[in-house]
């Protein structure tokens, strides 16, 4: 990625009971070097560390959100002897990300980490990259209809279950509240949105959804979004942030309102983004629901290089979530994951 953000931390895997994986066999040769995400050549498969194996981490799109897991990944990768490429579609149109797939099976990587903009029209390519010889993962966002080898990353159903009690608990089990979402074909948000929507119809049914409305991952589609819902519901008590555009998105239009530290307007997101974290402090943004992304980087990694050594893991590892408000926002990373009541 072209920040370079110093590494938060680093969280290992263990392996654990699962199906046992053949390692990296034949691959395609190599046909051209291909820029990394942050702008360095990435040479090709060939080319690679001091064990041969290039890895490919490739993100559902261009985002600050990722940053740092970009370079948690190049910065590990460097110290393992591994060459590591990043990269992410600069839109929401899974063809893109199809695209950088397709490149990367051309050049003959060892093994992909891939969080899919659109998991469905994914699916055959992450199956194509298997068929390869390419080991391939999926983080953040799952592919369940492709033959990927394994998931790391958050439950967003469960982190969505996690948002409706912190919904629940700010609004005292009743209120208006509308969401505003990222990418629209996206699993890991529309996960979110189906754990939030089933938690508050189990347990508090008088908490109202009264519009949702999607930004497509674009910030400033995100302001826009929101200031159309506030003009056609005065009677909001929350707006509930989905992705990593939408918490910023819904401080921009506090600000421009005046309602800053206002009990009746409350804005309740997801991801610990410094955005987000600076609207808490700034009294803007009442609570967060966290993923622990800051262990992706290195573990998407060791989960490639043990599937390439042929070594069992996990199906699926949820990474949990956490949330965050004002007596904890200095503390919360050491604060053990969400588990339902």
């Amino acid at each position: 990625m072209k920040n370079h953000l110093k590494r938060i931390f680093a969280g290992f895997l263990a392996a654990g009971m699962a199906l046992t994986l053949t390692a990296c066999g034949d691959k395609p040769a190599a046909k051209q070097d291909e820029p990394s995400q942050t702008g360095q050549p990435a040479d090709a498969a060939g080319d690679a560390g001091a064990d041969g194996r290039t890895f490919a981490v490739v993100f559902p799109i261009v985002h600050p959100f990722f940053e740092p897991i970009g370079v948690d990944a190049e910065e590990y990768g460097a110290e393992k002897g591994w060459k590591v490429i990043t990269k992410a579609p600069d839109s929401s149109n899974a063809q893109q990300q199809i695209e950088i797939v397709e490149n990367l099976i051309s050049m003959g990587v060892d093994g992909i980490a891939v969080g899919p903009t659109d998991p469905d029209a994914l699916a055959s390519t992450i199956d194509k990259a298997l068929e390869a010889g390419i080991k391939v993962i999926c983080f953040e966002t799952d592919s369940p209809n492709s033959k990927r080898l394994a998931y790391i990353g958050t439950d967003n159903y469960n982190a969505g279950r996690h948002m409706g009690a912190v919904i629940e608990k700010n609004l005292g089990g009743k209120g208006n509240i509308m969401i505003l979402t990222g990418l629209p074909t996206q699993m890991s948000l529309n996960e979110r949105i189906r754990g939030i929507k089933e938690y508050l119809g189990e347990k508090c049914p008088d908490i109202q959804i009264i519009d949702t409305q999607t930004s497509e991952g674009d910030a400033q589609k995100a302001v826009t979004a929101t200031e159309n819902m506030i003009q056609a519901h005065s009677d909001f008590d929350a707006i509930i942030g989905i992705d990593a555009t939408a918490g910023p998105a819904a401080v921009s239009v506090w600000k421009a309102m005046g309602w800053q530290n206002d009990p009746e307007h409350l804005i309740i997101t997801f991801d610990d983004m410094p955005d987000n974290l600076q609207g808490m402090k700034d009294g803007y943004i009442k609570a967060i629901v966290a993923q622990r992304q800051t262990s992706w980087g290195v573990s998407v990694l060791d989960l490639l290089n043990d599937l390439c050594d042929g070594k069992t893991v996990e199906d699926y590892t949820d990474t949990g979530s956490i949330e965050i408000t004002l007596d904890n926002i200095d503390t919360y990373p050491d604060e053990p994951s969400f588990v339902e009541s």
